[in-house]
């Protein structure tokens, strides 16, 4: 388990992170979402103890990362896969790791299959293509069984093979009982592996809940309805306090009223009714209402504390 308190990054005059509170759960996939420069790559970087904040404080399974005693076994992430010298090979560049950390042979040949580089891994890691890379940086990640896993972006190169099997893999470490953060542009895979969404902006935490719960306090989620009388259903609803909007004259778009409420509306309006769907918006609008006009970087020189003070 992760755990955030008030966690804070400052570079000069830009905060990157702030004032960050989260707590990552096992069991359960966390998708970590946010624009350009929302503060993710930061976040996970004092999370490895690779950047040490500015203020607050980040623990995995009660400590920070310096002081865990055997940390392959307590978190294992992929930040760039890219990172690996290419005249090793994949075996060799696993076993250097497993020298260090006291892993068995087995384990390098069992992670070596379960991401699918048995057949090469013996040629240098410089002729692998990128999804190669990503892999490798997988089991690399994986070597010592870790309680908690980080994959930043490990769907880049990956072929339909590759995406399959890696959504395959993150739920089962979920299931296993491990927490997995995962941090990706890909909306659409982030929409079929993640138990939950975390998204920053502009350094802040704006949304830490399931998928559902953010359709729930969208604007984005309606019902359509089609009727034997739309124009007189759009009034009756208006009526109820609805928000409609019409669509080429055939569909209504209804808001703020569930489909119950819309079929007991045209109940008392004697209105036959021939469609009401609930539909749900995607991801990746989900993300895009939660986070207009929120792509940059916090000047120092404009935030202001709840005291009225700058930090």
């Amino acid at each position: 388990m992760i755990e955030m308190k008030n966690l804070t990054k400052t570079f000069k005059d830009k905060i990157s992170v702030h004032q960050l509170s989260l707590v990552i759960h096992p069991g359960a996939v966390t998708g970590f979402l946010g624009p350009n420069g929302a503060g993710k790559s930061t976040t996970m970087k004092m999370i490895l103890g690779l950047m040490k904040p500015s203020e607050g404080s980040v623990t995995i399974d009660g400590h920070p990362y310096k002081d865990l005693e055997r940390p392959i076994s307590k978190i294992g992430a992929l930040i760039n896969g890219n990172a690996i010298n290419p005249k090793l090979t994949a075996k060799q560049h696993l076993e250097i790791i497993a020298a260090a950390s006291g892993i068995s042979e087995k384990q390098i040949e069992s992670m070596l299959m379960e991401t699918g580089l048995q057949n090469v891994k013996h040629k240098p890691i410089g002729t692998f293509s990128l999804g190669m890379k990503q892999r490798l940086g997988i089991a690399t990640a994986l070597l010592g069984d870790p309680e908690t896993v980080i994959l930043d972006e490990p769907f880049n190169g990956l072929d339909i093979d590759g995406i399959h099997w890696l959504r395959e893999l993150t739920k089962k470490l979920a299931q296993d009982g491990k927490a997995v953060l995962v941090s990706s542009h890909l909306m659409s895979e982030m929409q079929m592996i993640a138990d939950r969404m975390i998204i920053l902006a502009q350094g802040k935490l704006i949304a830490d809940m399931t998928i559902d719960e953010l359709a729930q306090n969208s604007l984005g989620s309606f019902v359509k309805v089609r009727s034997e009388d739309n124009n007189q259903l759009q009034f009756l609803l208006t009526e109820k306090g609805a928000e409609v909007k019409r669509v080429k004259n055939k569909e209504l778009h209804v808001y703020q009223l569930d489909m119950e409420q819309i079929g007991l509306t045209a109940k008392e309006g004697r209105l036959a009714l021939y469609e009401l769907t609930k539909v749900q918006p995607s991801l990746e609008e989900l993300f895009v209402e939660l986070t207009e006009g929120k792509v940059d970087y916090i000047s120092t020189d404009n935030l202001v504390t709840e005291g009225g003070e700058t930090p």
